[in-house]
């Protein structure tokens, strides 16, 4: 039983902490100066049965070791628990070989919002990376935590739950049954293996919008030896040879009907060996196991292929050959877990900020996955917004934080809220906030409960750990306009439409608004906006006819009318349908002036249309 003098302890605590942390008299800390300053309040002021710990961290992922070094840091007894032998994780397993931290922008400069941890983790390492390298950074930067413990080769059998809160968990470690006990966890596993014992309620891939069994590709790198650096560097001396290494591979046919090249490029490794990271594995299954297997065995088959392509066209790639495939292949997306809040596209849009917040990102929304044949279609391209604690906290147990790509995110807005560096920096803010629970002790709930002024502290406090937070107010602007996106008439339309991937901006933000449209763009996305907002609506009929509209055409006021028309079954008299439609309340949804009969019809209008005709067949 954890011996706690809790009044006594938690008066010292809070004195130290509402000076340090409210009024901010010390500067950051981060690193050893942290765990050395909360060390003084944390060490030798708890004791801990055999089997008990302040935290418990489950999975051996770049965000778990995050979570679980974060916490030991404080002070507090914390246990990292993996099923693995060692800490490579999906790093390992998937070859990954190069990761560069997000970048913001914030008051008009660029900022890395990936500071902390993550640079403690890979700022040694070069701009690529080996397996070995990493292994080498994680096991120096764990065998610092003299509070840390770690159970490899350790599964998850079972849990006890009671009044919303996880008391322990059952584990098999080494052929032993082992109950071990908490005051606070963190599922850093990839697929939420705790959460799935604790019966988080979860959604698969992109069933948030309608579309199951669909789900971001999956990326296969592989190694190659033999590679004549030599040669490599001649070539470079006269011409750009990544630029020419990236022209032969997107120019290569893949044989895999499901196997795309996207974003060539490759990372030395040593002596003659490097890692190719080019191969994409769409529309693939991630929840049957059967349809990864085969889709892991296309891309083996593919890349023993493109080794041989390369021997062929590029002179350093003579004499090479297929070294080693991954262990598996990188499956960025698979469950979404429900939590307090959930991050949509609408908050990435607006660069939204939050009081409690655990991370600033920025990378794009990437709606590619529904596109299926390797097209860019990026629906945002955010300066920076803040992912706040609430979609780390289930929503239905109240001491356990699940960082990582599997938040509670709406599956496009994981596409970048669920990018590597995000994910190691939810990963030590999981692991500081785990710790502040205990020395407080509240459950991470109890702090989506605070005030204003405690979540600020509680915010300063997560600074001082190493975490960059910075209050923003950023505005994302359209290319087409040069205004802020939030102020178009239009802009209601547009956060529909984004939330359920319909419509692109790009990296540049740009949305058209003012531009012309023609009859297919509005029928295709007519038709997209009706499957989505009212399903049960579609059929085939409303399929032909507006199929029978997609041509090239100049979009009029009058084809717009009779499309719409003919797809909510409104009779009229050809040539007419302007008049007719005029008098519907959907008309008046458009400003004044906006639309003719014979006048062209803009972007901003036709995302209006869209929805709003949508909307009337719900």
């Amino acid at each position: 039983i954890m011996k706690r003098e809790r009044i006594i302890k938690l008066l010292l605590v809070g004195v130290i902490l509402f000076f340090v942390v409210r009024f901010g008299i010390m500067p950051r800390l981060s690193g050893s100066s942290f765990r050395d300053y909360l060390g003084k309040i944390a060490t030798d002021k708890y004791t801990f049965a055999e089997n008990e710990y302040a935290v418990i961290v489950v999975g051996s992922e770049p965000e778990g070791i995050a979570a679980a070094v974060a916490s030991a840091r404080t002070g507090l007894k914390t246990l990292l628990i993996t099923e693995d032998s060692d800490l490579g994780s999906y790093i390992k397993r998937s070859m990954i070989a190069d990761i560069k931290p997000d970048e913001g922008i914030i008051a008009g400069k660029k900022e890395n919002l990936n500071r902390g941890f993550y640079k403690e983790l890979f700022g040694t390492l070069r701009t690529g990376f080996t397996a070995e390298d990493y292994m080498a950074s994680v096991d120096k930067l764990v065998k610092k935590e003299n509070n840390l413990e770690i159970l490899y080769n350790c599964r998850l059998t079972d849990v006890i739950l009671e009044d919303r809160l996880l008391k322990s968990v059952k584990v098999s470690a080494n052929g032993q049954e082992k109950v071990l006990s908490a005051a606070a966890y963190v599922d850093a596993t990839q697929w939420g293996d705790l959460l799935e014992l604790c019966e988080v309620p979860y959604t698969l891939g992109s069933e948030d919008l309608n579309m199951p069994d669909v789900y971001m590709p999956l990326a296969f790198n592989f190694m190659v030896s033999g590679v004549k650096w030599d040669d490599m560097r001649q070539i470079q001396k006269t011409s750009d040879f990544i630029l020419q290494f990236r022209e032969v591979l997107t120019a290569y046919e893949p044989f895999y009907k499901r196997t795309k090249i996207e974003s060539p490029t490759f990372i030395e490794q040593s002596e003659d060996k490097l890692i190719i990271s080019a191969i994409s594995q769409w529309g693939v299954d991630v929840n049957d196991p059967q349809d990864v297997k085969q889709a892991y065995a296309d891309a083996t088959d593919e890349a023993m292929l493109l080794t041989a392509y390369l021997k062929n066209v590029l002179t350093p790639f003579a004499e090479s050959t297929f070294a080693a495939a991954p262990e598996e292949l990188f499956i960025p997306e698979y469950r979404h877990y429900a939590g307090r809040y959930t991050l949509t596209v609408a908050d990435i849009l607006e660069n939204r900020d939050f009081a409690g917040k655990i991370a600033l990102a920025s990378s794009p929304v990437d709606a590619g996955k529904f596109v299926g044949n390797g097209l860019s279609y990026i629906i945002t391209d955010p300066n920076v917004y803040a992912i706040p604690l609430g979609c780390i906290v289930p929503v239905n147990v109240d001491n356990v934080l699940m960082p990582g790509a599997k938040a509670s995110f709406k599956s496009l807005a994981a596409t970048s809220a669920g990018y590597i560096p995000t994910r190691i920096t939810m990963g030590e803010s999981a692991g500081l906030t785990a710790a502040w629970s205990f020395l407080s002790n509240i459950t991470p709930a109890d702090i989506l409960g605070m005030g204003d002024e405690e979540l600020q502290s509680f915010e300063s406090y997560l600074e001082r750990g190493g975490i960059y937070l910075q209050d923003i107010s950023e505005k994302l602007m359209d290319a087409s306009t040069g205004q802020p996106l939030e102020n178009s008439w239009a802009y209601p339309y547009i956060r529909e439409l984004a939330e359920y991937g319909l419509l692109a901006g790009g990296q540049n933000n740009d949305f058209r608004l003012d531009s012309e449209s023609s009859c297919d763009v509005l029928s295709v996305l007519l038709k997209n906006a009706i499957v989505k907002i009212a399903p049960d609506a579609y059929d085939f009929k409303i399929g032909n006819i507006l199929e029978a509209y997609e041509t090239g055409d100049r979009l009029t006021g009058e084809k717009a009318a009779a499309m719409i028309l003919d797809t909510l079954g409104v009779s009229y008299t050809s040539g007419d349908a302007f008049a007719t439609f005029s008098g519907l309340d959907l008309y008046r949804k458009v400003p004044e002036g906006k639309l003719t009969k014979d006048g062209g019809v803009t972007m901003d209008v036709v995302y209006c249309l869209a929805v709003e005709t949508a909307r009337l067949m719900e």
